[in-house]
């Protein structure tokens, strides 16, 4: 988790990377996309 700069109770953002895997982010464009979306993302 160092080396992923991730800390316990960070949110990550599950990213659809193709049609049969997905990513995990903790930071970049796509979570400040996401953090200024108009709508519901769910939390699992």
């Amino acid at each position: 988790m160092t080396f992923l700069h991730l800390e316990p109770g960070m949110r990550l953002l599950s990213i659809r990377s193709s049609n049969i895997a997905f990513t995990m982010g903790s930071k970049g464009p796509l979570l400040e996309k996401a953090k200024y979306f108009d709508g519901d993302i769910p939390l699992f």
